[in-house]
């Protein structure tokens, strides 16, 4: 399975119920295919997690993070999605695109990259407010 034209939904932290509501959501913007992401595979690259190619970890990252990936969404998609997810989901999630270098990226990689980039827009926001 390639990861290009792979209209994929990622999803780390949620609890069941709520990854149902991700999931429906997603299907009312024609995506299918969705992924939980569990502890023991945060040291897995994202492709890897997108194809199937899942190893066992010895190591794992445990962060009380919600995040949603999208791969290989429309602009379209990602908007309706994004405003969907605003209304029906009281959490926050870090909300993020796999790109075509993060999709080489270790999903523990990733997100200390999208968490240093929220750090760094919330300081530089306070500053400017």
């Amino acid at each position: 399975m390639s990861s290009q034209n792979n209209r994929t939904i990622l999803m780390y932290g949620f609890d069941k119920n709520t990854e149902k509501i991700i999931e429906k959501i997603g299907k009312n913007f024609n995506v299918d295919n969705f992924k939980v992401i569990k502890n023991h595979m945060t040291g897995v690259k994202i492709r890897d997690i997108l194809e199937g190619n899942l190893k066992e970890q010895d190591n794992f990252y445990d962060v009380q993070e919600k995040v949603v990936l999208f791969n290989d969404l429309t602009d379209r998609q990602i908007s309706g999605i994004m405003s969907e997810l605003k209304s029906k989901v009281n959490e926050r999630p870090i909300l993020a695109v796999v790109t075509e270098t993060s999709i080489d990226w270790s999903f523990n990689y990733l997100l200390d990259h999208l968490l240093q980039e929220r750090a760094w827009f919330e300081k530089n926001n306070k500053v400017s407010e």
